[in-house]
């Protein structure tokens, strides 16, 4: 845990300024122990202020109310949250329950890890080219904190475009399917990277959204004996 700590104040100084919202592995415990490691990479936080963490954050997303989570984070986290416990239970969206009635189903959030490209402050509509531009600034740090939590999933969360060649290059060789238009698949015996939409997109439901996402997880998994 000490070399742990050691690592993320490393990696969280990898990214400089006053205002940066931190991210990485919610719990250091958890991840290690999770099957299998599970990045998500979504645009930026939607927030006037950096006093905060995603760590943080995604830690304590249950809303005081006892149902659901908590206020303002429903329309991006539900996918999320739902799509992260089918991947860790087997369960789809249909047979998960409801977070609404029992909460405990958010917990699995402690599980993952999770970055934005962009790590300062932004708003409920990310501007394509401050982020690809952030992404361009600050890349070398980027890829050295994925390579960091060393995730076997990722789930680009309308984010798979931001990253250069050689952010992919270095998982191998990878089989491609392009197929669905809304879920791209590329796999190896290693690594599963999943160019999705953004989790509250408008194109497809959270039910599809989830299901696509468990499914290929599902196919990797039986495929390469995971």
């Amino acid at each position: 845990m000490e070399s742990f700590n050691l690592t993320q104040d490393k990696n969280d100084q990898l990214f400089k300024g006053d205002n940066v919202i931190y991210d990485g592995v919610v719990d250091y415990d958890q991840y290690k122990s999770a099957n299998p490691k599970l990045l998500w990479i979504l645009k930026e936080a939607n927030s006037e202020d950096s006093e905060w963490t995603m760590r943080d954050a995604l830690a304590n997303l249950k809303h005081s109310s006892l149902k659901g989570l908590k206020e303002g984070w429903a329309n991006t986290f539900t996918s999320i949250v739902y799509t992260t416990n089918g991947i860790f239970t087997g369960e789809d969206w249909d047979s998960m329950g409801n977070f609404n009635e029992n909460q405990s189903i958010i917990d699995v959030m402690l599980k993952v890890a999770y970055i934005n490209v962009k790590k300062v402050p932004g708003g409920s509509q990310a501007d394509w080219n401050l982020v690809k531009n952030y992404y361009t600034e600050n890349k070398s740090a980027l890829h050295e904190q994925i390579k960091y939590i060393d995730p076997e999933i990722i789930i680009f969360g309308g984010t798979y475009n931001f990253f250069d060649d050689d952010f992919f290059e270095s998982f191998g060789k990878l089989e491609a399917n392009v197929e669905n238009k809304s879920l791209h698949i590329y796999q190896n015996e290693k690594h599963l990277l999943l160019n999705a939409y953004h989790p509250n997109n408008r194109a497809i439901k959270h039910k599809t959204y989830c299901d696509l996402i468990l499914e290929a997880t599902k196919d990797w998994r039986q495929k390469y004996g995971k």
